[in-house]
């Protein structure tokens, strides 16, 4: 007879408590794969039915661009327009102008403008040629055009958009002027350290001046990490030579006004006519027409009987506007003072064709030739 055999030892509490979660690990990892399957699923299901049947808009600071540079929209800057920042070829606030590439900054401190009197691109009545005169109210005060003094040349200054008060020439000017000149264009035959620092802080102070230009930061931020020596370098070069030029149309965060020669500031509205805008403002609506034009007559103590012509500043001859003088580079007087311009801008004026592509090298060349498409 065989003796029973020994019974097994029971096994302690706490292992029995491990093999029991050992066991669970699987069912757990299962559960918990399974509620991340259903609720990933619940998520895409309910987004694609939102998104069919109530699609979200896109945010106002991509869509809501303005359509004119208005006293709310001169409030903003560019910061505030995610659709303004994020490209190089973006819609922008002016109504009056064919297209920009940037944004428009705002002057604080015009005072035709600022009392709600004019527009801060006044001009609309031709249409031939309010896009041309609208593209100047970027970079110049109105009292340039219009204010009636003696000076020959006009002596004129800039002023901040920050602060209203006088200041250099843009730094865009700088970078520019440096860039085509004989001298610039030497060093940057043979570039090294130093003519890469230069590079990047022209361009990073006049972005900066811009508003944040974000064409020019990229530029400096791209040229300042690549070898002066680098093929990559001279290219970049290239297209900042290519990029400056449309940026030429006020991103310098600053204008040219006329000099109050009393003071020395700049002048950013008729001199001691702030009564008389009150005026105007609290009597016009119901003012007869002989009323109106004495109210503004009293508002307007320096205007011109006639605006500047285009040939009054834009020619090679003793022009009105003295170019050099106000800090412009050599490089951008010729193409202000080129006959090329305003001759066919007077040709738009008087009705003629606008004809392309042959009016750049030759207006007089045009008139003779009448197989060219008029635009």
């Amino acid at each position: 007879m065989s003796e029973p055999s020994a019974p097994t030892p029971a096994r302690p509490r706490r292992l029995r408590l491990l093999g029991t979660l050992w066991r669970l690990i699987p069912r757990l990892y299962a559960v918990t794969v399974m509620v991340v399957v259903l609720w990933l699923s619940y998520r895409a299901l309910a987004y694609l039915v939102v998104s069919l049947f109530a699609p979200a808009q896109a945010p106002s600071q991509i869509t809501g661009i303005p359509t004119r540079l208005g006293a709310e929209v001169l409030r903003s800057r560019r910061a505030d327009w995610r659709g303004v920042a994020a490209s190089d070829f973006s819609r922008v606030p002016p109504s009056r102008y064919h297209r920009l590439a940037g944004w428009i900054q705002p002057d604080r401190f015009n005072g035709c403008t600022q009392t709600g009197c004019h527009n801060p691109f006044p001009h609309d009545r031709r249409r031939e040629v309010r896009a041309f005169l609208n593209m100047h109210a970027t970079s110049l005060h109105c009292g340039v055009c219009h204010l009636d003094v003696t000076d020959q040349p006009l002596h004129t200054v800039w002023y901040d958009l920050g602060n209203g008060r006088r200041r250099d020439p843009p730094a865009l000017f700088g970078l520019y002027g440096w860039l085509t000149s004989p001298a610039g264009r030497e060093r940057l035959a043979a570039p090294g350290s130093a003519e890469q620092k230069d590079l990047v802080r022209w361009l990073r102070s006049a972005a900066a001046e811009g508003d944040n230009e974000p064409t020019l930061l990229r530029l400096a931020e791209h040229l300042a990490a690549v070898r002066p020596a680098s093929e990559e370098f001279q290219e970049l070069v290239a297209a900042t030579l290519e990029a400056l030029p449309t940026r030429f149309r006020g991103e310098y965060g600053a204008k040219l006004a006329l000099v109050d020669k009393a003071s020395g500031r700049p002048l950013r509205t008729h001199p001691g006519s702030e009564v008389a805008v009150r005026r105007y403002l609290r009597e016009s609506n119901g003012a007869d027409e002989q009323r109106r034009k004495e109210l503004l007559a009293a508002v307007h103590p320096l205007r011109r009987a006639r605006p500047l012509h285009c040939t009054d500043c834009h020619r090679t001859e003793r022009p009105l506007l003295d170019f050099a003088g106000a800090g412009y580079p050599p490089a951008r007087v010729e193409m202000l003072t080129r006959p090329v311009v305003f001759r066919m801008i007077e040709r738009i004026a008087d009705g003629q064709p606008f004809y392309l592509p042959t009016f750049v090298p030759s207006i007089e060349s045009d008139r003779d030739t009448p197989a060219n498409v008029p635009h």
